[in-house]
């Protein structure tokens, strides 16, 4: 065999070799992490200040914090147009009759300064109507009402942006309307008239948009198949004959809210119906699954401490939730406290199906 003979048949071999390797890697089967049988997680919630909001996957045992002051409202990017406030750090707001920042004047902010307005307290009998529904805000009602059409109809607001474990701020003034497919916010200190104007598109991978009044968007929580519930503190609701609408809003530590524009569903079961570890697979046609509240869990996980009582975790109960991907997990709370810090309870849960 001559050298150029030789020559050829190496370069063939390294050709046949280049095109057996790459076929062989596009025909590389896509291998899926299967979801995680069963777990012991401590929630990262921050300590005894509640700092954190903590998203949690159980699928893949992960959460994701975030700081409940890192936002100030959130744009859904569902097919209506609906903006949350952030309920996580007891915000409020005010609807006035004025469309115009020039026109809301010092005399009338005081009024709602002294008067306790936009205090979210159980003093306040009116305070159901200053904050999001907390179960379902895009179904059953947010602060900020409907979204405008054009800036000529949109009203001005006053925003208390909560002060609820977190550091006090200034109040805002701010206005939403649409503009085609995006949200138009305009927004000023109340002190100012210098107005911001940003507009906001949405996004298809996320439940919503979130908006600093201080750094502007921001990554809160993470894409809507990519969590299942949130542990923070936040805005919840009380039945009460003497307030507003025999509802009266309230702060709340410990909540629980599952993810129900994600598409995540869950249940109770009670011990005495069926205990923990005997839940199995069939059992599960037996749960009714809720996807319109996301207070589902809230704060029924633990029972509420008093004058001569601590909070403690319930243990006649326990959780279902089904994913996106159609897991079914079993989930129990075992603690409020790791190592005595508040603010970090924890939870086991377990694969049904």
């Amino acid at each position: 065999m001559n050298k150029l003979t030789s020559l050829k048949m190496g370069v063939t071999a390294l050709f046949a070799a280049g095109i057996f390797t790459s076929c062989a890697e596009e025909n590389d089967p896509i291998v899926e992490t299967p979801p995680v049988e069963d777990a012991f997680m401590e929630i990262n919630g921050g300590g005894s200040t509640f700092p954190n909001m903590a998203f949690v996957k159980l699928s893949n045992e992960t959460q994701t914090t975030i700081s409940r002051e890192s936002w100030d409202l959130a744009f859904s990017n569902g097919s209506e147009f609906k903006v949350l406030i952030n309920g996580t750090t007891g915000a409020m707001a005010y609807e006035t009759d004025f469309t115009s920042f020039e026109e809301l004047e010092n005399d009338y902010l005081e009024n709602l300064r002294t008067s306790g307005t936009l205090v979210l307290d159980f003093n306040n009998m009116n305070s159901i109507l200053y904050v999001d529904d907390p179960k379902n805000p895009i179904q059953n009602g947010t602060a900020l009402g409907t979204i405008g059409s054009s800036e000529a109809e949109a009203s001005v607001f006053v925003y208390q942006r909560g002060n609820s474990g977190v550091e006090d701020r200034d109040w805002h003034k701010v206005k939403v309307f649409r503009s085609g497919d995006r949200y138009v916010l305009q927004f000023a200190p109340v002190s100012s008239n210098e107005v911001t104007t940003v507009e906001i598109s949405k996004t298809q991978d996320f439940n919503f948009v979130y908006y600093s009044l201080d750094h502007g968007t921001v990554e809160v929580e993470p894409q809507k198949g990519n969590w299942d519930f949130v542990w923070t503190a936040g805005t919840s609701s009380t039945p009460f004959p003497q307030a507003t609408n025999e509802t009266l809003g309230y702060f709340f530590q410990d909540l629980v809210y599952h993810n129900i524009y994600g598409g995540v569903e869950a249940g109770v079961v009670m011990e005495d119906d069926i205990a923990y570890e005997e839940f199995s697979e069939p059992n599960i046609s037996s749960i009714t699954f809720n996807s319109n509240d996301r207070l589902t869990i809230g704060s029924s996980w633990r029972a509420g401490g008093g004058p001569n009582s601590s909070p403690a975790v319930r243990e006649d109960r326990y959780y279902i939730l089904k994913d996106t991907q159609g897991n079914v997990y079993k989930l129990r709370f075992l603690s409020l406290t790791t190592g005595g810090e508040r603010g970090r309870p924890s939870l086991e849960y377990a694969l049904v199906q």
